[in-house]
């Protein structure tokens, strides 16, 4: 093997072992299923048919694919600084609810599209405000941004319910909601499908952060943060500020994936309304490796689970928490398969260290 081949087949290793720690995944989840006296099988089918081979379900799988892309390009930013956000969760729902309550204050008062940026804007800052308290608690005080992200998560439930059963409710409306957005008024199909823009907007928030870390200062600057703090503090990196920015960037995304939830697909902010793309986002950010690009066809694989999980839920008989399960599997699966990876490349790399052939390559091309 040339030396070219097998670094070539060493950049392919992360993404196979995530592949195969999805598989893997699939394999126990139809051993549960059929531990449970259920039919496996039958129960693939009707996720593949009803998340990804009919019109309804690639459509839908498509809307859902729109959050989880703004969410999990915002979670990237954080994981690659080394900045653990939990409160993915919290963020979205105070962001859709600013969102929502923007919308609902201006909608026929200004033109649509500058609703829409005012209505996104919102969500940003909502899950920017929803991250700072974190944010300072870590660099004031040194607490786990693991255990207050996660935290908030419960306030942000608690805080958004009363807010939309007081402040924040249509008096017109008997159940705790917002004003409800018009359709007419709502984000635009994309031209050609029943896919609303959001989708767009969340792969331009892809690009926007695949170009921060290839080709920016701040995206080298949180690289390093990430691979090794006290190297970055030794160099001269202010590796407080950037953490905060990090999280800050990062639940600013994830209101912004609340307010493209709300003008695409519900039109309102309802009380304890929760979709929980919290979860999913890591495990989505995990299995594509931290890299940028991969998040797209991972995102679209995790958004046929959860429409394809709806259906199979309802036609299979199975447990409604089956797919979460599945998600939980992944990451384990994922766990081992990074262990068995590292073990795989120490080996190799003995094994290249003690080659005559390989280390007289080494030598030859130090000549140069």
């Amino acid at each position: 093997m040339t030396e070219r081949a097998r670094l070539s087949g060493m950049s392919l290793t992360p993404l196979v072992s995530s592949l195969v720690a999805i598989l893997m995944a699939f394999v126990i989840g139809g051993i549960f299923l059929e531990a449970t006296g259920k039919d496996a099988l039958e129960a693939y089918r009707i996720l593949i048919d009803r998340g990804l081979l009919s019109n309804t379900g690639l459509t839908e799988t498509l809307k859902k694919m729109a959050p989880l892309l703004i969410a999990s390009s915002g979670l990237l930013v954080a994981l690659r600084a080394g900045v653990w956000n939990i409160g993915i969760d919290g963020q979205f729902m105070v962001g859709a609810l600013f969102s929502a309550v923007t919308g609902a204050a201006l909608v026929g008062d200004v033109p649509d599209p500058v609703m829409w940026i005012a209505a996104f804007a919102a969500g940003f800052i909502g899950g920017v405000a929803w991250a700072l308290i974190p944010a300072l608690l870590r660099v004031r005080f040194g607490l786990n941004e693991i255990i207050t992200t996660l935290m908030m998560n419960y306030v942000a439930l608690n805080v958004t319910a009363w807010l939309v059963k007081g402040p924040a409710k249509d008096p017109k409306i008997v159940a705790p909601q917002t004003r409800q957005i018009p359709l007419e008024h709502r984000l635009p199909k994309i031209p050609g499908s029943d896919v609303h823009i959001g989708l767009l907007v969340g792969l331009v928030c892809i690009i926007l952060v695949a170009i921060l870390f290839r080709s920016t200062v701040p995206g080298f600057m949180l690289d390093v943060i990430g691979r090794n703090r006290r190297a970055a503090v030794h160099a001269g990196i202010p590796v407080a500020t950037l953490m905060v920015v990090a999280l800050l960037v990062s639940g600013g995304f994830a209101g912004m994936a609340g307010a493209n939830d709300v003008f695409g697909v519900q039109g309102l902010f309802k009380g304890n309304w929760n979709p929980g793309y919290g979860f999913t986002a890591f495990a989505l950010v995990y299995l594509a490796r931290l890299n940028s690009l991969l998040i797209v066809p991972f995102a679209f694989f995790f958004s046929f689970l959860l429409v394809g999980g709806d259906s199979m839920a309802r036609r299979a008989d199975v447990p409604t928490y089956f797919i979460e399960l599945l998600e939980g599997l992944m990451l384990l699966c994922f766990a081992v398969a990074v262990y068995l990876e590292r073990r795989w490349s120490q080996r190799t790399a003995r094994a290249a260290s003690s080659d005559p052939a390989t280390t007289s390559l080494a030598v030859a091309g130090e000549s140069e």
